[in-house]
């Protein structure tokens, strides 16, 4: 099917994805798997020890890009201006010491919501070959199930690792921030809050017969890309050197008035939310309450004043962080 050409438009508020939030167990156990063997960077870590938390902000950068040190100054203020998509790894004092304490995945039912994030590489079966040998376990390998080609690692909680294989004319020979997946009840809705709200792009469709994805990406403005539900853009995503937000339908739930999907904050716990920096935080949740936008955390509430934590039409978490913000 031939594509017709659309235009990436401005975004509200210059907002930009920066960020997809897990809470996780163990720091030395993630961080190596991330780092040592999923080859992100550690872009800046806050430790908040009155409170018992510290957090880990990772991200595969562009190559040519180099991260300042991370726990200073300069790479606070890189993370918190950065156009990147990070991995912020939120870790609860204490957790680590537990043997029975575990995090939830989000993929067990009644409780389900958020689903996976992804990575991509030039060899799904080469890159399965090598963390397999790295001791890392398996959901799915790549010629299990209908799916062929694409594979689901565990990360050392038990979150899924989506594995695909990047456009054979983006080879980078390392992996690199693919995805953030999160169900969802109605795409109408859904689609519209972080179309219209947030500038994001929806860059590919797919349908299939009990379920659709919704792949939507914060494209550089003006930037012509292919009509999402064409050939082309299924290749199109491929050659993205950052993520996209995969929301997932399955069939019927928006006409069930009962149905609800789990944001992962009360128990079982695990993902937290997704996160965007905006230029003008007070404007920006300003124009969402006059929209009818439920907030969590309006900006002026709680200690933290350049944050806030808004509800997505699903309930999940949508932190909103002033561009520039600083925290030390």
């Amino acid at each position: 099917m031939a594509a017709r050409s659309l235009i990436a438009g401005a975004r509200p508020f210059g907002a930009s994805w920066q960020q997809t939030m897990l809470r996780i167990r163990d720091p030395a156990a993630s961080l190596r798997f991330y780092t040592e063997l999923l080859g992100f960077s550690l872009i800046h870590k806050y430790d908040f020890p009155e409170n018992k938390f510290s957090l880990y902000f990772l991200a595969t950068l562009p190559k040519d890009v180099k991260a300042p040190k991370p726990g200073t100054k300069e790479s606070e203020q890189f993370l918190w201006t950065m156009p990147y998509t990070c991995l912020e790894l939120t870790h609860n004092h204490g957790t680590e010491t537990d043997p029975n304490f575990h995090y939830d995945s989000g993929n067990n039912e009644p409780k389900r919501g958020f689903g996976h994030i992804c990575v991509f590489a030039d060899d799904v079966y080469a890159a399965c070959d090598y963390l397999e040998k790295h001791d890392v376990s398996f959901k799915k390998k790549p010629d299990e199930g209908r799916m062929k080609g694409l594979a689901f690692a565990y990360d050392p909680d038990g979150y899924w690792v989506e594995i695909v294989k990047r456009a054979e004319s983006h080879k980078q020979e390392r992996f690199t921030f693919a995805q953030t997946m999160l169900r969802i009840k109605d795409p109408e809705k859904s689609l519209a809050f972080y179309k219209d709200k947030f500038g994001m792009s929806l860059v590919r469709v797919k349908h299939f017969s009990d379920f659709s994805l919704y792949f939507l990406a914060h494209l550089p403005v003006d930037t012509k890309y292919p009509d999402p539900e064409s050939d082309e853009a299924n290749e199109f995503i491929k050659t993205f050197d950052f993520p996209v937000l995969e929301l997932t339908h399955n069939h019927g739930t928006e006409s069930d008035p009962n149905f609800s999907y789990h944001n992962g904050n009360t128990d079982p716990r695990g993902f937290g939310h997704v996160g965007f920096l905006v230029d003008d935080l007070k404007a920006a949740c300003d124009s969402l309450i006059a929209d009818g936008i439920e907030f969590k955390k309006k900006p002026e509430e709680g200690t933290m004043r350049n944050i806030a934590f808004a509800y997505d039409p699903d309930g999940y978490w949508v932190e909103i962080i002033q561009r520039g913000v600083t925290f030390m």
